[in-house]
């Protein structure tokens, strides 16, 4: 027990961070594509990682300079939960918030007794009271799961979607081992002391007292303990600016024990919860509010910061309590605001009704109804249970290749085939699907058309699609039909129906499509053709050049996989380029051994009369319908336009070098004489001249990527110098055109090999100090600033840890070095009046690592 723990104080806060997005995951890609409305960010999941889920791992607590002190995990003192779809994604694409996550709960229940302060979720956001029995038993199930594969332990706490409760998902959570919940006040109907016999108190208005864990007995003979948080703080933090500045955050937290109902010499916490998006993403420098405002409570010897675990492990429940049925904490009608028009909206748009939810949630409800009568009849003859085995699925959706065969093999009656194998496991995706068509975010906002609607109706799309493949009905027609009654507030899409068939059907993707992009991408890259693509992969059997001439035209033959799923499908196609960004590629299924080689001789007629031979030829065999390099999958046609783009504009490039070097003289003679140059002129200079500054810097990183002697230049030598010498010539040239500061490309470059370097050096390299010296240096010479978030987040670790302090004390000259570099950066970590910089926290050790 931490000495903390050893504390004698009866006031305790907790702060709790509900960090959640929808699965934004093109349903049969597994990835987000691009959203327009997140620009310039590729997406929002995007967005807010950088806005918040990072920061919060990193927070700067800053003098009255802004120059930063110290960085806090915020996580380490944050009672948080992350939605595991979230989680999913993060793991793919941010792992350093995750590692900062998971480094956060091993420290807290290091600190607490084992008691983390990462709490687990309903799996998919789902409003589970609107749930059945069924789908309340999996998200549950699946979400303790995925937290403990992800924080290797079971959860002592779970966060139910939106606050949304009923008696039947409490008494879920109790079976399946969760000790709590944290509830809204006003979801709290009537409480009681159960040390005494005492009257039941009348709370449906929010007037429980906040301070206390009540015992909720379930019906069915199950217990757990529910938090309902103090609706002030939630209210002041969510909507009222307590996170202006971290003094009324904790002036607000140290009101509240004033204003409590506390009984003489009780234990009481003072806590809320709100969207974690608040600290950074709702609220611009949230999360360094919050960090200073756990600075703060951390010198207050009167007030503990304190898991929820840890207090409920302490103190023993004294009162019980009976819930409001059907409640949530974002609705004033129960659950309105998932099935019904209640008024409950945005606010973005005046005068929209939210009609359309109704309809919506009838017809996703029988949908779902009819998908589970047909996964029982299909799965019956296949497996013992099929909603134990669905419960069961999460575990090969968190690891695909060491699960799926063993969890075959537990649940199968009997050996099964490879057909049986793949009908079980698209049964089991279909479940998924039909489970997330029914996130909550597709409710929340203000029209049927919205992002979030469109998101669980591409669910509800790829969820048909896998019906039909298993050999149910198609049901496709009369679910458009049901959406009909959904109408829209926007003229141009009328209702749900057509939201679905000119929004949603669209993002499906087909083998032939997954074949086109493969296919594409290797042409204009002239590459192999790559063998995995997102959830496919891809198998070329043939693939032959036909022709250069009259145009270039390549014909291939090759297997289409979903790794989910096993299912395969062989894919005949014939590409055209017809120069540029135009390509032609028509698909195909192959139906017949023959049709290769009838594709083979049909295209080699063809190009002997001509392009439009050629053209009439693909069209004969493989069907009028084509894709454009629009019509293929993201990632390959970026590569391919990037790739295309390339020469062209290296060409533009070497034309203005060339042109600037020929008219040198001229143009120097005009701006002396006070004649203006125009604005392509002058951008041209700037980009000739930051151009010969990115190759003197890409020389100098290549040599510090070779490890031989010769590449290892210091301070002193010759090379170094010279480049040096070279950039000042080059920043000279720039002020003297009138264009100080243009160096967009150059500050980006120089930003970047500073983080690989520091990365390095916080590995197993600390020699790498003198080359991210040397680029700060560049960074001087060229009077560019490099406050980088980065940067800063990876000097603060090498500052932190053994790894600076020990390379100073080896190369003690460099000292002076190293401390401009900190006051490049902007920071303190090196001053010694920082009150940090003496004792830096050992739990920072670790910040470094690379994302």
């Amino acid at each position: 027990m931490g000495k903390e723990n050893e504390s004698s104080t009866t006031r305790f806060v907790c702060l709790h961070g509900h960090f959640y997005q929808p699965p934004r995951e093109n349903p049969w890609l597994e990835a987000v594509g691009r959203e327009p409305s997140a620009e310039p960010d590729h997406d929002w999941n995007q967005r807010i990682t950088q806005e918040c889920y990072r920061p919060n791992g990193a927070a700067r607590l800053v003098d009255d300079k802004n120059r930063v002190l110290h960085i806090r995990n915020n996580y380490q003192d944050l009672s948080f939960n992350f939605g595991p779809t979230l989680l999913q994604w993060l793991a793919a694409n941010e792992p350093w918030v995750v590692e900062r996550l998971v480094e956060a709960d091993r420290r807290t229940r290091d600190r607490w007794d084992g008691s983390g302060n990462a709490l687990a979720q309903a799996y998919n956001h789902m409003i589970l009271p609107l749930a059945n029995r069924r789908d309340k038993e999996t998200q549950i199930r699946w979400g303790i799961e995925d937290f403990r594969h992800r924080f290797g332990r079971p959860p002592e706490g779970m966060w139910l979607p939106e606050t949304a409760v009923d008696a039947e998902s409490l008494g879920i959570m109790a079976e399946n081992g969760v000790k709590f919940t944290i509830l809204a006040p006003h979801q709290a109907a009537r409480w009681r002391f159960l040390d005494q016999e005492g009257p039941w108190y009348e709370v449906s208005d929010g007037s429980i007292p906040t301070g206390r864990a009540y015992r909720y007995a379930c019906p069915n003979g199950k217990d757990l303990a529910i938090f309902f948080y103090d609706g002030t703080i939630a209210r002041g933090i969510a909507f009222e600016g307590l996170l202006e500045h971290s003094s009324k955050l904790v002036g607000a937290l140290r009101e509240a024990f004033e204003r409590s109902q506390v009984r003489e010499g009780e234990p009481w916490l003072v806590h809320a919860a709100t969207d974690g998006e608040s600290y950074g993403h709702h609220f611009k420098f949230g999360d360094m509010a919050l960090a200073a405002a756990f600075q703060a409570l951390e010198a207050d010897s009167a007030i503990q910061v304190i898991p929820y675990g840890a207090f409920l492990k302490r103190f023993p429940v004294r009162a019980e309590v009976d819930i409001a049925g059907d409640s949530a904490w974002s609705c004033a009608h129960g659950l309105g605001r998932w099935q019904r028009d209640c008024g409950c909206s945005t606010g973005a748009h005046p005068g929209w009704n939210q009609k359309w939810r109704g309809p919506l949630r009838e017809a996703l409800n029988w949908l779902r109804d009819e998908m589970a009568l047909h996964f029982e009849r299909s799965l019956a003859p296949l497996v013992w249970d099929p909603w134990a085995a669905r419960n069961d699925y999460i575990r090969v959706v968190l690891d695909r290749e060491g699960e799926a065969l063993s969890f075959i093999r537990r649940h199968q009656r009997r050996d099964l085939n490879a057909d049986e194998r793949r009908l079980l496991l698209e049964l089991l995706e279909m479940q998924r699907a039909a489970m997330f068509m029914f996130t909550s975010c597709g409710w929340f906002f203000d029209d049927v058309s919205g992002i979030e609607t469109r998101i669980i109706l591409s669910h509800a799309c790829r969820a048909l699609e896998l019906m039909r493949w298993t050999g149910g009905r198609d049901l496709e027609a009369d679910f458009v039909r049901r959406l009909g009654a959904a109408e829209s507030n926007r003229e141009e899409y009328a209702t749900g129906a057509q939201v679905y068939e000119r929004l949603v059907k669209p993002q499906a993707v087909s083998a032939r499509q997954v074949a086109a992009s493969i296919a594409m991408e290797a042409m204009a890259l002239k590459e192999d053709c790559r063998p995995f693509i997102l959830s496919y992969s891809y198998e070329p059997e043939q693939q032959l050049s036909v022709c250069e001439l009259p145009v270039p035209c390549q014909a291939g033959l090759g297997t289409v996989t979903d790794r989910r799923t096993g299912r395969r499908e062989r894919v005949l196609l014939a590409l055209i380029h017809f120069g540029g960004l135009e390509f032609r590629c028509s698909t195909a299924a192959l139906r017949s051994p023959g049709d290769w080689d009838r594709l083979l001789s049909a295209l080699r007629r063809g190009a002997e009369e001509g392009t439009s031979g050629l053209v009439r030829a693909v069209d004969q065999i493989l069907g009028e319908e084509s894709l454009s390099l629009t019509d293929i999958l993201e990632e390959p046609r970026l590569r391919v336009a990037r790739h295309l783009a390339r020469d062209s504009l290296s060409f533009y490039t070497q034309f203005q070098r060339r042109y600037f070097h020929a008219n040198k003289s001229l143009l120097w003679s005009l701006r002396q004489w006070g004649i203006p140059l125009p604005a392509d002129v002058q951008d041209s200079i700037r980009r000739v001249l930051e151009q010969e500054a990115l190759e003197v810097l890409e020389s100098f990183v290549t040599a510090a990527q070779d490890d031989s002697d010769a590449a290892r230049s210091g301070d002193g030598t010759f090379q170094y110098r010279m480049m040096a010498a070279r950039l000042q010539t080059l920043r000279r040239s720039l002020d003297d055109w009138g264009l100080r500061g243009k160096w967009g490309r150059v500050q980006r470059f120089l930003t970047q090999a500073m983080r690989w370097e520091m990365e390095r050096a916080a590995g197993r390299e600390p020699d790498r100090l003198e080359r991210v010296l040397q680029l700060a240096s560049f960074a001087r010479v060229l009077q560019l600033e490099v406050k980088d978030w980065w940067l800063v987040t990876h000097w603060h670790a090498l500052a932190a840890s053994s790894v600076l302090p020990g390379w100073v004390r080896r190369h003690d000259p460099e000292r002076k070095r190293v401390q401009e570099l900190d006051r490049l950066l902007a920071c303190r970590f090196l001053d010694p009046s920082n009150p940090f910089a003496a004792a830096a926290d050992s739990h920072e050790k670790e910040i470094g690592k690379s994302s």
